[in-house]
């Protein structure tokens, strides 16, 4: 009784070790990373929504890090590079973000977030803003680390870190030299990581309201920058202004000036109504004319459609009646291979029916001749 509990015991022990050994296969295989060798499928629209929002929080991060840099500086000439930090960063990367392939803006503004960051940290730039420097240092490197986070997300569960060194390794050896930003393309690194990371494109019908959205959405970042723009390079210009020593004397000259301007602006609201009057003429022209030409655009379509449909129509017809003859014939042929067979068929019957009629008559008669000649016998 001991020696059959005691081969329980082993047993179950067995099979809960098995249990334990496939829980731990299972869990293992779960976290396995996706092999670098397969390719990664990347949404075309999740990924320009992504850069699109992602260029909103560039501008707001620059933007912050540039006024705090601004608002803790005593030094006019500190001020004003950081004001051209944010006068020359923002667009930089509002023209890479806003390329027409996503992919491309995406590896295009990598490289720039990382450029900027080695131009704070160790380039051209390190001590652009003395002991403030620490801010754009932090800002930069904010920026880089979500792109990375924007690479993970949109390739999961695919390890990247070949694709991100490669962006490291162009930057370093491309470095930006002065807040002007002026870089070199990044066309051959965005191939190069393509090819490398075999990276293939979700394919996605794209539908006009899509793009209006899309392009309403540019056009509102576009407005909501572009007044900071010229604000950013007013305060520029007014800083420098302010700065030259030449200038300063002729202060006086030039606000005599603006007030001449101010009150002949002001005394010309009848001009100024004429020309608002006739720009909006001239609109309501312009207007009336692309409407013309957009009617006249949409009733040649509607023909061509017609046509087209007229076209489409008639061979569908004579397909279909092509093919409703075929039909007929087929059954026909149908029709008269059956009646064959069944003539066939009765032919055949019949004629198993007569020389079985012709047998048993046969077999009748010889024992008919048989009784008779055995009657007679006895």
């Amino acid at each position: 009784m001991t020696v059959i509990t005691l081969r329980l015991s082993l047993i179950r022990g067995f099979i809960l070790l098995l249990v334990l050994v496939s829980q731990i296969a299972t869990a293992q295989q779960k976290k396995k990373v996706t092999p670098s060798g397969d390719p990664i499928e990347i949404s075309t629209l999740e990924l320009r929504l992504t850069m699109d929002d992602y260029f909103r929080g560039f501008a707001r991060t620059v933007t912050e890090a540039a006024d705090s840099i601004i608002f803790l500086s005593d030094d006019y000439r500190i001020d004003n590079k950081a004001l051209f930090w944010k006068m020359n960063a923002i667009p930089v990367a509002q023209g890479a973000i806003f390329s027409k392939d996503p992919f491309a803006a995406f590896i295009d503004v990598s490289v720039f977030s990382y450029q900027m960051k080695l131009y704070f940290e160790k380039g051209a730039g390190k001590e652009l803003f003395g002991e403030h420097q620490g801010i754009a240092i932090r800002a930069s490197d904010k920026l880089w680390r979500e792109l990375i986070d924007i690479g993970l997300y949109i390739t999961h569960p695919r390890d990247i870190s070949k694709g991100i060194q490669m962006v490291q390794d162009f930057a370093e050896q491309n470095p930006i030299t002065s807040s002007y930003f002026n870089r070199k393309s990044t066309l051959s690194l965005m191939a190069s990581i393509q090819n490398e990371e075999r990276v293939k494109f979700k394919s996605l019908a794209e539908g006009m309201a899509q793009s209006l959205d899309e392009l309403s959405t540019r056009i509102n970042t576009y407005t909501e920058i572009l007044p900071n723009q010229i604000r950013w390079q007013s305060e520029y210009l007014l800083n420098d202004i302010l700065a030259n020593s030449q200038l300063n004397g002729r202060m006086d000259t030039l606000l005599y000036l603006l007030e001449r301007v101010v009150v002949l602006i002001e005394s010309s609201h009848e001009v100024i109504d004429d020309q608002r009057s006739k720009a909006i003429q001239d609109l309501m022209g312009e207007r009336r004319i692309v409407l013309e030409a957009i009617k006249q655009e949409r009733m040649a379509v509607l023909e061509e459609i017609q046509k087209e449909r007229a076209i489409v129509l008639e061979h569908l017809s004579n397909e279909m009646t092509i093919q409703r003859e075929a039909g007929f014939e087929d059954l026909n042929e149908l029709n008269k291979q059956g009646i064959n067979l069944n003539v066939t068929n009765v032919k055949d019957i019949a004629d198993l029916i007569f020389w079985r009629a012709l047998i048993l008559m046969s077999i009748l008669a010889i024992i008919i001749f048989i009784g008779i000649f055995l009657y007679k016998k006895l």
